[in-house]
């Protein structure tokens, strides 16, 4: 298999090097020439890339080795915020001014050809020798010097001795040098194409990264929603009552009972903010969630639901504050979310042990076919799980109703109460 391997490698290594190396010779010149050269230096690395792709494909295929690639230079990690995600034109210019790309370029041009050109030489050679040795018996008698090797005269039979020995011994070692160039490749490949660091460790990376942005998105959103709250809701009702506590106080004197009226009003006023700022407060992280805990904080979302919410809490003990807030607003906002678009009857809403984990779910008996990319909130939620190292699996078939259930860890390390 690992003369495979090798053989495969001069063809690919020929095809890769010529566009590779085409595109970069034409396009770095054009660059002076009203940047005519970008498309050519794009088409370049994305060739470089598709090398570097068939590669680790061929590695897996043919020899079961796993080449890990560096995610290509200007993706996006999965579960970004739409709003942080760069255009096609930003995408182009990452790629263009990443290191990494141009790694898979010096791999096109560079490794490609030492170990599909002269790696192939030396292994064909190899087992060329061995088989031109080998059947040494079926044309040496009939060539004039048949008996001499390498300036001896051995006579013929020493000289057929000689050349089977050789040859037996080149075919036996041709497998092991094809072998040998295949596990050069593949380090050399690696070092060059492989992250720094380990595929499971860098995929912890990019999800954590990914979650942060997330966070970050959410928390904008969270603090201009507070923003709108309080200027449209509880600062404008103190505002409404200092002016109305100004009106009561000029007519005081002139009119008692008009101002008795006026401050009657203000009070009214002042109790209402009081309850905006309550809700609002409620919102960022209920007091009842501090004082009494999970239990109790969602007993009140239900209260308040105007979907009928069957409760079912198997927990038993307190959970730290990280924990305890994510599923608490996990619930808040999917019971939002069945009351404004699943036109559902009921609700039930779950909390139980699920191994070493905590299980948060949510189910409806609406119409179902809620999509995560269609704006309710649940691209939000999946980013707060993943702050803690949860996850959400959303199931809605459409009719069928919509189950939510997210997953979360028993205690975030390094979170205390």
């Amino acid at each position: 298999m690992a003369t495979i391997f090798v053989a495969q490698t001069a063809v690919v290594a020929t095809v890769a090097f010529v566009v590779v190396l085409v595109s970069l010779v034409v396009g770095v010149p054009l660059l002076f020439v009203a940047l005519f050269g970008l498309p050519l230096l794009w088409f370049c690395l994305v060739a470089a890339r598709t090398s570097a792709l068939v590669d680790a494909w061929r590695f897996t295929a043919v020899l079961g080795w796993r080449l890990w690639l560096r995610p290509r230079a200007g993706s996006v990690p999965p579960g970004t915020p739409p709003d942080l995600v760069p255009g096609r034109l930003g995408r182009a210019v990452l790629r263009l001014t990443s290191p990494a790309a141009w790694l898979e370029v010096l791999y096109a041009l560079v490794v490609l050809p030492l170990f599909g050109w002269l790696g192939a030489w030396l292994v064909f050679v190899v087992w060329g020798a061995g088989l031109s040795f080998t059947l040494f018996p079926l044309y040496g008698h009939g060539l004039a010097d048949s008996g001499r090797f390498l300036g001896l005269d051995l006579g013929y039979p020493g000289s057929l001795a000689l050349h089977l020995v050789i040859g037996i011994v080149a075919l036996l070692a041709a497998p092991w040098v094809a072998r040998g160039v295949a596990v050069a490749h593949f380090a050399v490949a690696r070092l060059v194409l492989s992250p720094s660091v380990e595929p499971d460790l860098q995929a912890r990376v990019d999800d954590l990264e990914a979650s942060r942005a997330g966070m970050v998105a959410a928390a904008t959103a969270e603090r201009r929603r507070i923003e709108r709250d309080l200027h449209d809701g509880a600062q404008a009702r103190l505002v409404s009552v200092a002016m109305t506590l100004g009106r009561a106080q000029e007519r005081f004197t002139d009119d008692p009972e008009g101002a008795r009226g006026l401050v009657a009003e203000a009070h009214t006023e002042a109790k209402r903010a009081l309850v905006e700022l309550r809700d609002l407060a409620r919102g960022i992280h209920p007091s009842v969630l501090t004082d009494r805990g999970l239990d109790a904080a969602l007993s009140g979302l239900a209260a308040r639901s105007p979907v009928p919410v069957t409760l079912d809490i198997e927990i038993g003990r307190r959970l730290d504050i990280a924990t305890e807030s994510v599923a608490y607003f996990f619930v808040a906002e999917a019971l939002t979310n069945v009351a404004h678009h699943a036109q559902a009857t009921q609700v039930r809403v779950g909390v139980r042990p699920a191994g070493d984990r905590l299980a948060v779910e949510v189910a409806d008996d609406g119409r179902g076919g809620a999509r995560e990319d269609a704006g309710t909130g649940i691209a939000g939620l999946r980013d707060r799980a993943r702050a803690v190292d949860g996850d959400i699996v959303l199931v809605s078939p459409p009719g069928g109703g919509t189950t939510l259930r997210m997953e979360l860890p028993w205690a975030t390390p390094g979170v205390g109460r």
